[in-house]
């Protein structure tokens, strides 16, 4: 009988520590992923250049660039930008490759050429491939272009108005989390060429414009009344009466949510996404799900990633719910919609894009093969820009 109790006291032990030791994981492992996600996702932050790559050759028209590790960017194919303190040029089609090397065609655009790197990499300069692959403004793609403000409920805002045809069509354009009105200068030509006048707007959290009150980003949840106050100045300063919602990544959410909350959205004809990210609580399981636990080699279970969100909707009122707006897309999305999406998007899952096009009958997907975020044009700029005009001459 003494056995038979020390052995259930024993177990009963084991299993109180059993218990403690899961709670302890949960909770302290959902509390740091939750800063974690507070810190990679929330924050408002510029966009910065991910540099890390060097050049180590220079030719008439080519350059040969190489990191220190393995990287995707500087060997998918397209044309991108390449930035460097002193200057931008842009890269083009896939030269050769060696290991870590690859050699690519290289024009200059602006500035001096950038200095070859003759020794340890770490004493060198570094570049970065910018995807957006323009430099600064309208005026680096052809157009002409007038710095305007339109009102927000949180007051006055930056956008670039480039006025086209008889001023009836706009587009508003909305870039993604952390990037720059800059984002959409690539497709700037194809909406002039058809006719329709382009507002590409800052909206809260972008540097030098208002802050949102929550000091957060909200993936749509207020960022669509900026969204409203742009379409506002296209009807009142512009004598707009069709909208063309234009979003990137998520600005897609922004635009979403104006057209589940705005009377206005009643003006809307037609919508073109490209890489939206219109649930951000996908995006961010995503993520955590190619991160590893601190300290070892483990991925991350999908339940404390559940706990991890859970407790960043408590602490921060994010509401990943109301985030994702795939379910009301078959009420909102009633206009045209087309849907450019790259299968190598490395941060907002191609499924999504694809349940969407399911779920939607007005939705027309395009799949660019070997295309990662916001970056289908750059793969095949010709065949992007013809299917993007096509949509627009059928729908602008």
């Amino acid at each position: 009988m003494e056995a038979k109790s020390r052995r259930r006291r024993w177990l009963t032990v084991t299993a109180v520590v059993a218990a403690v030791l899961v709670v302890t994981f949960y909770v302290g492992g959902g509390w740091y992923f939750s800063n974690q996600i507070h810190s990679d996702a929330l924050t408002p932050l510029p966009s910065t250049a991910d540099n890390g790559l060097y050049v180590i050759g220079l030719d008439a028209g080519t350059v040969t660039i190489t990191s220190s590790e393995e990287r995707s960017d500087s060997k998918q194919p397209g044309t991108y930008g390449l930035a460097w303190d002193n200057g931008y040029g842009r890269i083009g089609e896939i030269v050769s490759v060696d290991g870590l090397e690859v050699t690519r065609e290289f024009e200059i655009v602006d500035g001096s050429a950038p200095e070859v790197c003759t020794g340890p990499l770490e004493g060198c300069d570094q570049v970065d491939i910018d995807g957006w692959s323009y430099e600064s403004d309208p005026g680096d793609v052809g157009l002409d272009f007038t710095e305007v403000q339109y009102q927000s409920p949180l007051g006055p805002m930056g956008a670039w108005r480039i006025d086209a045809g008889d001023g009836t069509v706009w587009a508003i354009h909305a870039h993604g989390w952390r990037a720059a009105r800059r984002e959409a200068l690539r497709f700037l030509p194809v909406y002039s060429d058809a006719g329709i006048t382009s507002l590409v707007i800052d909206y809260r959290n972008d540097p030098d414009e208002p802050a949102d009150p929550s000091g957060l980003y909200r993936f749509g949840r207020t960022e669509w009344e900026d969204v409203a106050g742009a379409i506002r100045y296209a009807v009142e300063e512009g004598g707009a009466n069709e909208i063309i919602l234009v979003g990137y990544s998520t600005g897609a959410s922004a635009e979403m949510s104006f057209l589940e909350h705005s009377p206005d959205a009643v003006l809307v004809t037609a919508a073109v996404f490209d890489s939206p990210n219109i649930d951000m609580r996908g995006t961010v399981r995503a993520a955590a799900e190619k991160r590893t636990i601190p300290g070892t080699p483990m991925p991350i279970p999908g339940s404390l990633i559940s706990v991890a969100l859970a407790i960043t909707d408590v602490r921060w009122d994010v509401d990943w719910s109301a985030v994702d707006y795939h379910d009301i897309a078959p009420d909102v999305l009633t206009m045209p919609t087309l849907v450019f999406h790259g299968t190598a998007d490395s941060r907002v899952p191609i499924e999504s894009s694809q349940r969407l096009a399911q779920d939607v009958p007005s939705v027309e997907l395009i799949e660019v093969p070997e295309a990662d975020h916001v970056r289908s044009w750059n793969v095949d700029p010709v065949a992007y820009r013809a299917q993007l005009a096509d949509f627009l001459m059928a729908n602008g």
